[in-house]
């Protein structure tokens, strides 16, 4: 009789805990389906960079706000209000709008740091000063406004250009001088420069990498003799500001001093100008033609 007893005091417990098993594996599902089925909230945002917005449009995010600019916005966004120029943004307009964020070119936070005070916005700043910044701010916006998935697919081409870039890289680094002009002002490109970082991304060396002195900037002063005594196997020109005297004026440079004709860059025809409709000297989605054409230029491809 005992022994009766025991087993149906066993037999109860266990239909109990099975019970009990049951019950919350289906709330953990039920949970689970839910967190599953719920929408991710869509947040709206106002830009004040071009570089962002063409990021926001493959985002597709919901934009609610523009820059003032001339260049080129994505075709959805056209029509919309203008916030200013990136450097110098109207707030009261970016308020008006109540954006649940307001994204910002990370080069300007200065400009605004004062102004900034008067008014509550959640504000992103957005790095363009580096390829290697620019996908990292890319990763971080798309957590910032709910478009993770949409920000690893963009990232995830720009790795895939890359891949293809260097597809042809040989074990040895080409070494680079990156010649930086506005007017006859001449400098040289840094890997902290965007164009240095860009080179950088597809394997070049830059002759900077072993010149003495601070080489933090992202230009610094240059002496012929130093890139003679590099030797680059490639010498990149860019022109920036008035194109076509800077590009007048690196002729000329190049014509006048004999000592650039000894350059095994020249000798081999690799003195290339960069065309300023593919670089910059900040990053946007165009860097995956910059990245295509340097690995052209540099392996060939």
């Amino acid at each position: 009789m005992k022994f009766r007893k025991l087993a149906s005091v066993f037999l109860v417990s266990a239909l109990f805990i099975t019970g009990c098993t049951n019950n919350s594996s289906q709330s953990e599902k039920e949970s689970d389906t839910a967190v599953k089925g719920a929408q991710v909230e869509e947040l709206d945002v106002v830009a004040a960079t071009v570089s962002a917005t063409q990021v926001l449009d493959k985002l597709d995010a919901n934009v609610i706000g523009i820059p003032t600019t001339k260049m080129e916005i994505p075709e959805k966004f056209k029509g919309l209000p203008e916030v200013g120029q990136a450097m110098n943004p109207d707030l009261e307009i970016v308020a008006s709008l109540e954006p649940d964020v307001f994204i910002m070119d990370s080069m300007f936070k200065e400009n605004v740091k004062d102004s900034m005070k008067e008014y509550d916005l959640n504000t992103f700043y957005f790095n363009t000063g580096t390829y290697t910044e620019f996908v990292k701010s890319i990763e971080e916006l798309g957590k910032k406004i709910n478009k993770e998935e949409e920000a690893t697919k963009v990232i995830n081409e720009l790795k895939e250009v890359e891949k293809e870039a260097t597809a042809n890289k040989s074990e040895k680094a080409p070494t680079v001088a990156i010649i930086f002009g506005g007017g006859e002002n001449f400098m040289l490109a840094t890997e902290t420069s965007y164009l240095g970082d860009l080179a950088k991304t597809v394997g070049a060396e830059n002759i900077t990498n072993k010149l003495e002195g601070d080489m933090s900037s992202p230009y610094v002063q240059f002496s012929l003799e130093q890139i003679i005594k590099e030797n680059p196997d490639y010498i990149l020109r860019f022109a920036h500001g008035n194109i076509e005297e800077t590009k007048k004026a690196f002729d000329d440079a190049f014509d006048k001093n004999p000592a650039y004709k000894e350059l095994d860059a020249y000798k081999n025809g690799k003195v290339i100008d960069l065309d300023p409709a593919i670089f910059n000297v900040s990053a946007n989605l165009q860097v995956k033609e910059a990245i295509k054409t340097l690995g052209n230029v540099l392996y060939g491809n």
